[in-house]
């Protein structure tokens, strides 16, 4: 398994902030900030996580729509689980 710092109960509200998302980055990419990551749940929080976390998905390679990213900040049913297929 990927040993990430909590475990994933609800697929919608876990990855709604990024962070889980960063975390299983930095485990491929060496680069990835993750101290820069913030684990709250206020929409601010979320935003500058989803913003640094685009910039790292297209720096190698990923096209991470504007859609699917709001659909999983507002945890919005499919969003997260789309996300990680």
């Amino acid at each position: 398994g990927l040993d990430l710092s909590y475990s994933v109960k609800n697929p919608k509200r876990d990855f709604s902030n990024g962070f889980l998302l960063a975390e299983i980055l930095a485990r491929y990419y060496k680069e990835v900030p993750l101290h820069s990551f913030d684990t709250g749940s206020a929409m601010v929080k979320k935003a500058d996580n989803w913003e640094q976390l685009t910039k790292l998905l297209h720096k190698h390679g990923f096209n991470l729509s504007k859609e699917t990213m709001e659909g999983v900040m507002h945890q919005k049913n499919g969003f997260a689980l789309s996300l990680l297929e």
